[in-house]
């Protein structure tokens, strides 16, 4: 088949040696790696997939500690690179190798795979599923999985292009439009939106178990929340513009039954609009997201929102260091105490990781990786931000 790649949203084992560079700025020494040590966050960057050659080494996952100290193991390259962070340590990938980092060092598993990537997830502690976005075919649309383990990948394909993805139950499933069988208009801009499950099928291929021509697809999420089946997240359902303002909803989607609904949002209080109209700022929620009945979201005005999921009453939490805009790609991530930031404000300021308490809006933690943010970047794109367990 031949693939090509397309933009449809704005929005058997090697065992390889590697050296983690130090690039703290107080500490300019190597050291092997051996272990994850006390690293708090991993950051990923990479060449975007159009200036990747398979000759270079186009990206890096940096390990930064609490005290902003940071090492940097050298990739592939790997274009909206996710990263998954479980009890048993941290898998990433690079367009020719999938990696896990744990307490024995870093596994290396030869497997090639396309340059972009969607999202991943881990379905148990010890095991993670990937998603890369391989393009069109003569005969669809093509998403790889790729299921890693302690001992070894393993690569897959299924229908469908999914920039919203979630894990279920123990499965992952991917929200996206309709494409090469489910097809229903041949245009992108009137597809339905398909629920599929992406693992665990008879078949090893995809099931369609939902679809809707009134669900839209927001921000890119690459691990969304999961409660009792259901799979939440904040998107525009007008899929608006700069000519049409946007209406944002909460939009749930039942793994079981395939039934989409939507609650439009609403608040008590005279706020900014939800989602800016501009398509910048595009509301994140991450796995631990949902809390005590309400799904708490980053989004527009560097603010940390919260939605009742029964009703779609919103209320505004507290302001966050950090740039939701169309020249930055700050990242939050939700434990179940704390919003984690990774504040990317495209200004030349450093690189820095906040951390406040989920109920009271504080800040419990800083760390700032460099003075100079190049020494992070090397000239990569920030991509992928993930945080130890």
């Amino acid at each position: 088949m031949i693939y090509t790649r397309r933009i449809i949203t704005a929005a058997a084992v090697a065992t390889t040696v590697f050296t983690l560079v130090s690039c703290s700025s107080a500490d300019p020494t190597s050291q092997k790696a051996e272990s994850l040590g006390d690293a708090e966050y991993a950051l990923c960057f990479s060449a975007a997939s159009s200036d990747m050659d398979g000759e270079s080494r186009d990206g890096k996952v940096v390990l930064a500690d609490s005290d902003g100290t940071f090492s940097a193991v050298q990739t592939w390259g790997m274009d909206m690179c996710t990263m998954e962070w479980t009890d048993k340590g941290l898998f990433f990938s690079d367009m020719k190798t999938d990696y896990l980092f744990d307490a024995d060092g870093l596994k290396s598993f030869e497997n090639a795979k396309t340059d972009s990537q969607y999202a991943m997830l881990a379905t148990t502690s010890d095991t993670a599923v990937g998603l890369y976005n391989l393009g069109f075919s003569d005969v669809g649309y093509t998403t790889q999985v790729v299921t890693t383990t302690s001992s070894g990948s393993s690569l897959a394909e299924v229908e469908g292009s999914y920039f919203i993805a979630a894990q279920c139950e123990g499965e992952v499933f991917g929200i996206g439009l309709a494409t090469g069988p489910y097809s229903k208009t041949g245009d992108p801009d009137t597809e339905p939106l398909v629920l599929s499950q992406l693992t665990g099928t008879n078949d090893g291929k995809e099931k369609v178990v939902g679809s809707s021509t009134r669900a839209r697809e927001g921000a890119v999420l690459n691990d969304a929340p999961c409660l009792d089946g259901k799979i939440y997240y904040i998107s525009d359902e007008r899929r608006g513009g700069l000519d049409v303002a946007a209406k944002a909803v909460l939009s749930i989607w039942d793994t079981k039954t395939g039934k989409y609904e939507s609650k439009a949002l609403s608040s008590d209080e005279a706020t900014d609009p939800f989602i800016s109209e501009d398509g910048t700022g595009l509301p994140q929620v991450t796995r631990q997201s949902l809390k005590d009945g309400k799904l708490e979201w980053y989004g527009a005005q560097d603010s940390i929102m919260s939605t009742d999921i029964k009703t779609g009453h919103t209320e505004r939490k507290f302001s966050v260091e950090g740039y939701s805009d169309n020249s930055a790609s700050s990242k939050a991530i939700f434990t179940d105490t704390e919003v984690v930031v990774m504040a990317d404000n495209n200004d030349g300021s450093p690189y820095r990781i906040l951390r406040y308490d989920r109920s009271t809006g504080e800040e419990v933690g800083r760390a700032a990786l460099d003075d100079d943010p190049a020494n992070l970047s090397s000239g990569l794109f920030f991509r992928g931000f993930a945080v130890r367990p």
